[in-house]
């Protein structure tokens, strides 16, 4: 774990996923292959494809019910927030909306911890501007095109960014080129 990861602390996102949705069956765990994990190279709605850049964050699509059944999230799932903070950007990513949220959590360099859902359909009240408290509904997972080569699923980021990047800046690119920006690895903390 790196030193600037032991401020976060563990969220209560998956109890809050598993209360707002219902899950017939029950909800036991995610699941997870190849390129759906935390710089991950491949990508796993293609065959054999690789990705540009490692993967940014994390993947939820498939999960584990309490009778062992491997099942899917599906268009409509609701998505909580992990931690109260400020809805600060939101913008079009290739299956629907990215939203960001900026937490009161600092790292050692004074950083700001921010949480990054994409693929999503914000719900009315997500607006940049509203604080969303942790467990909030922010999002429901996008629906898919028929001509698209992957699953609903929830993507989720989370990375340390310096207040000097402009939140209006921020975007999968300026991620990866903006030089500043510090990913984390959400499974660490959405156990």
């Amino acid at each position: 774990m790196k030193p600037e990861e032991n401020t976060i602390p563990e969220s209560t996102f998956k109890m809050f996923f598993v209360k707002h949705n219902y899950f017939h069956n029950g909800f036991k765990e995610w699941i997870f292959y190849p390129g759906m994990l935390f710089h991950d190279m491949e990508a796993w709605w293609t065959d054999n494809g690789i990705r540009p850049t490692p993967h940014e964050g994390i993947d939820l699509c498939f999960y584990r019910d309490n009778r062992w059944q491997i099942r899917r999230i599906d268009n409509g799932t609701k998505i909580p927030v992990m931690y109260t903070g400020d809805i600060v950007h939101i913008h079009d990513d290739f299956l629907g909306k990215s939203i960001y949220v900026k937490h009161s959590m600092k790292d050692k360099n004074g950083n700001t911890l921010h949480t990054i859902y994409g693929h999503t359909i914000p719900q009315n009240r997500c607006v940049t501007g509203k604080i969303a408290h942790e467990g909030d509904i922010i999002a429901e997972v996008a629906a898919i095109s028929e001509n698209s080569r992957t699953l609903p699923h929830i993507h989720i980021t989370m990375a340390w960014i310096p207040e000097s990047l402009s939140c209006k800046r921020l975007n999968w690119d300026t991620i990866w080129t903006s030089g500043s920006v510090i990913l984390c690895n959400p499974l660490e903390h959405i156990k």
